[in-house]
């Protein structure tokens, strides 16, 4: 009795070892990125829609992203009228993060991309023959990138890394294809490979990074109420339980005397309580309000205490 039943209780430990280390591996989930088409900067026909998805593979290959298909980045993007290549500015990734659904937007450009070439001639002892003709292709790629918080437009990272890559003639290029093929195509593949396998641990590192909420960044209520409602900011964005939000509509417009638009007035009208956090969205509680509040409406954080906040009708 006494084996059976330290068996049974050596059985039990194992499995709630097993449902533990299931559990605790998908508790946290992988952020979403998106890598957009490179630029080509170098002035020498790169091809930037091919280094964007070696980038890809190999961030693919370390596990630690859910990566958007090329597919889809251009088809969402192109309904906007958004380019899916190059550089974007911090409004335009926000725009950006929330159409695609990432946290991270990836963006690049090459701004080297040549190959040089040296020959010469190796003396043979054949007759006549003076000797036989031999040279070498070595290419020189630079590429730099751009992890933005898709959330914030927080430029995470910014980095240039170089790759170069040598084949003699009559050797085997490593790579080519999109690359224009050859020993030319071969030893830029090459070149870029060691640029892009540079720069994707440096990507890796922000797997974990954490969003911080940007003062001023507005947020939207998607389901209004008069004791709890949601707005579309959650832990991706940086919020966390327990903060205040200061709901408001927009008012007077601000005009210089050219007729831009400087500011708009903001009457407030509730002050929120961060309740429960999710990925993308949150829910909150009314604290204070002057009317309940209507899918549509503007929030923004609030430090303050949130019985001085003065509300508008």
């Amino acid at each position: 009795m006494k084996g059976k039943g330290l068996k049974k209780i050596c059985g039990v430990l194992i499995a709630s070892m097993l449902m533990i280390t299931v559990f605790s591996g998908g508790a946290s989930a992988k952020a979403r990125i998106a890598i957009l088409e490179f630029e080509d900067k170098s002035g020498a026909g790169a091809p930037g829609e091919a280094i964007a998805d070696m980038l890809t593979t190999e961030l693919f290959n370390t596990k630690a992203f859910t990566i958007i298909e090329r597919a889809k980045i251009d088809s969402l993007l192109s309904e906007q009228d958004l380019s899916a290549m190059g550089y974007v500015d911090s409004s335009t990734a926000v725009k950006m993060g929330k159409l695609l659904g990432v946290e991270f937007l990836i963006t690049g450009a090459i701004t080297k991309f040549t190959t040089e070439t040296a020959g010469g001639v190796i003396p043979l002892p054949l007759g006549s023959f003076g000797g036989v003709a031999v040279g070498s292709h070595t290419a020189y790629v630079s590429l730099d990138i751009r992890t933005i918080n898709a959330q914030t437009g927080e430029i995470m990272l910014a980095a240039r890394e170089d790759g170069a890559a040598n084949a003699t003639i009559g050797g085997i290029a490593a790579y080519g294809g999109a690359f224009g093929g050859g020993k030319t195509g071969g030893v830029l593949a090459s070149a870029t490979y060691k640029a892009v396998t540079k720069i994707v641990p440096r990507i890796v590192e922000l797997k974990d990074a954490k969003a911080e909420p940007v003062s001023g960044m507005v947020f939207n209520v998607i389901e209004g109420g008069n004791v709890m409602v949601m707005v579309d900011a959650g832990s991706a964005s940086g919020i966390e339980a327990g903060q205040y939000l200061a709901a408001f509509k927009e008012g007077k417009v601000i005009k210089d005397m050219q007729g831009n638009v400087l500011d708009a007035e903001k009457i407030y009208t509730a002050v929120l309580v961060v309740r429960e956090v999710k990925a993308k969205y949150s829910k909150c509680e009314i604290l204070r309000a002057s009317k309940p509040l209507s899918r549509g409406e503007k929030a923004e954080l609030y430090s303050g205490n949130p019985a001085d906040l003065p509300l508008g009708k």
